[in-house]
Parts: C-alpha cells; sequence; structure tokens
C-alpha cells in the first residue's frame, strides 16, 4: 500500500511515499534511509510569499514630491536664520579679539614700564591693528597683529547709531571726559606704565559693523581712562548694551 504525506517546510514542500504505513512510526528517522520503503523527494515552491512581505516597495511620485516640497519649505525658513547666527557670531569674534588686542598693550606697558600703544592702520579695504611693543611704528612678526576685514569692518562715528546709550551709563564722572571715535581713520591708543590711558581725559571708542547690512548689527569696543576695556553690542536701531 502507497502512502503519500506532505510536510510543508518554510522553503518548499517535502513530498514523502511511504510504501508500508505500519512504518509510519520511524518515518523521521526513514527520511535519508530506504530500508522501510520510503523515500523522500522535494518540490520546491517558486510561488512562495514570504508572512511579512510589504504590499508594494519604494515611494509614489507623489509621495516624494511633497516630501521635497516639504524640505523646500524648511530650508527657505531656517537659511536666513543660520546666515543671521553666523554674521553674528563672526561680529563678536571680530570685537572680541580686538578687545583683546587693547588689553594685552595695557598689559605689555605695566611689563615693560613704559608706554606702549596699539596701532590701526587702513590697508586697502582692509584694517591692520597690532601691538606696537618696540615703538617703532611698524607692525614686526614678534609683536600680535590682526587683520580686521571682510563683510564687518571699522566704522566711522556717522555709520553707527548714537552712543547715548552708552555714555548715560557710564556715571556722573563722564561729563568731565570726552568721547573720541578712533575708527575710520589710522589712530593708535597708548598706554602708559600703570596700563591707564596716556591721554587720561578722553573714552576712546571704535566701531565695528557692515556698512552694506545694517539689520547685521553693530558692536563698539571702548577703552576707559582707567585702562578697562568694555565691548557694547546694538542692533539697527540703536539699542546699546554691554556685552563685558
Amino acid at each position: 500500500m502507497v502512502a503519500w504525506i506532505w510536510v510543508r517546510l518554510s522553503y518548499g514542500v517535502l513530498l514523502l511515499e511511504c510504501t508500508n504505513l505500519s512504518k509510519l512510526g520511524v518515518l523521521r528517522e526513514s527520511w535519508r534511509s530506504v530500508a522501510y520503503g520510503c523515500r523522500s523527494k522535494m518540490i520546491l515552491n517558486a510561488k512562495f510569499v514570504p508572512l511579512r512581505q510589504s504590499p508594494r516597495n519604494g515611494f509614489s511620485l507623489v509621495e516624494l514630491v511633497l516630501s521635497l516640497a516639504v524640505l523646500l519649505v524648511i530650508t527657505t525658513l531656517a537659511v536666513p536664520v543660520v546666515v543671521r547666527s553666523l554674521q553674528s557670531y563672526q561680529l563678536n569674534s571680530t570685537a572680541s579679539q580686538l578687545a583683546g588686542m587693547l588689553k594685552f598693550t595695557k598689559f605689555d606697558a605695566i611689563r615693560q614700564n613704559t608706554k606702549v600703544s596699539c596701532q590701526f592702520k587702513q590697508v586697502g579695504s582692509n584694517w591692520q591693528v597690532w601691538v606696537d611693543s618696540n615703538g617703532d611704528g611698524q607692525p614686526n612678526g614678534a609683536e600680535p597683529q590682526m587683520i580686521v576685514g571682510g563683510s564687518f569692518t571699522l566704522l566711522p562715528a556717522s555709520s553707527v547709531p548714537s552712543p547715548a546709550p552708552i555714555t548715560s551709563t557710564l556715571g556722573p564722572g563722564f561729563s568731565g571726559y570726552s568721547w573720541i571715535v578712533l575708527s575710520g581713520s589710522d589712530n593708535s591708543v597708548t598706554y602708559d606704565q600703570r596700563g591707564v590711558i596716556d591721554a587720561g581725559s578722553a573714552v576712546y571708542a571704535f566701531y565695528l559693523g557692515n556698512p552694506n547690512d545694517p539689520n547685521a548689527g553693530y558692536r563698539a569696543i571702548i577703552t576707559m581712562p582707567s585702562g578697562a576695556v568694555q565691548v557694547w553690542t546694538a542692533a539697527s536701531s540703536g539699542n546699546w548694551q554691554r556685552v563685558s
């Protein structure tokens, strides 16, 4: 007597032909033996479908167009914010470096126990700033130097908002000092051996900003008669605030 037994596997169907039903009890051990009159044959299932196969693959054209539209809107909104943040960072960095040059000049004068000046000279469209440690009026390799240029540069007093919010916070003693803007032309600030301004009856100011983009804001670096250096920030509206 012949019996056919179908065994479903994950990759096909196993067809067993057994000639002795009484031997089914040992069928599993007899798959690879012909002693009990059984033989096996694999029938591959070419149309086997995985249980979790997605009904479709990829994106439709509508989904792709909608995704690109959303990405375009997000990019349009984000780019101006990123650009403005980058400009603010560059302006703050330049103001901080310029304040550092003035502070270094002060400490160098104390160290050498002599007068030392910080020089500002226009070179083309840029400004060269250096600490004239040896007093020769020329930048040397051993002296700290920096270049102010690019999008942000030193501006004259006529290109920035009124400094009234700054002067009003300097205290009642400020009325005895002059407010002198040194940016916009070749100039220098000199500290004596005590670390104070050599001409101690004035407050010197340097303005930084983008002459082609007032919305980028402004920075003011001022040095007090005592030698203290302050950094102020303002928007195009002129609301000056001290940041350091």
